[in-house]
């Protein structure tokens, strides 16, 4: 996938996401299952997510710089994602907050030169900085479709 359908594809959710303002706040918090997030722990996993790629990733690669040495204990991150979701933020500073940094994660894609996403990625030179990125849109999409899912349940 070239730079330019990244970009895209990572944009496409801010629209979707603001869209989500106009559900019920019962819906927002309601969980998929027991004991599984509801829609306000992913988008709140979303803007954990983002600010990991974009403080730890992008803002090294456009200074061509070696990543730094990070432990990433990924239940951590999501339980404390899912924590800010039940803090307190309403839904609709949730989803500002979310189009706020997911817009800043693009703005830093559009200053990687288009053929930075076909070199390898640092540290897994088995795969590409596209490739790396398609990962992480596969991710958004399974997360919208169960969103998505879960809304029309109610509707």
């Amino acid at each position: 996938m070239n730079k330019e359908k990244i970009i895209n594809e990572k944009s496409k959710l801010i629209d979707w996401v603001h869209s989500l303002e106009d559900i019920s706040d019962d819906l927002w918090f309601k969980p998929f299952r027991e004991g599984a997030w509801g829609t306000a722990e992913v988008i709140s996993h979303f803007i954990s997510w983002d600010k990991f790629v974009m403080e730890n990733r992008l803002n090294y690669l456009l200074k061509d710089e070696a990543f730094p040495i990070v432990s990433v204990d990924i239940n951590e991150i999501n339980l404390e994602a899912a924590k800010y979701a039940r803090s307190g933020i309403s839904k609709l500073e949730l989803v500002q907050e979310f189009i706020t940094i997911r817009k800043e994660l693009i703005s830093l894609l559009v200053q990687l030169p288009a053929a930075r996403f076909e070199q390898p990625f640092p540290g897994k030179e088995s795969i590409s900085l596209s490739d790396y990125f398609v990962g992480l849109i596969e991710h958004d999409v399974k997360h919208m479709e169960e969103i998505n899912a879960h809304i029309r349940k109610f509707l």
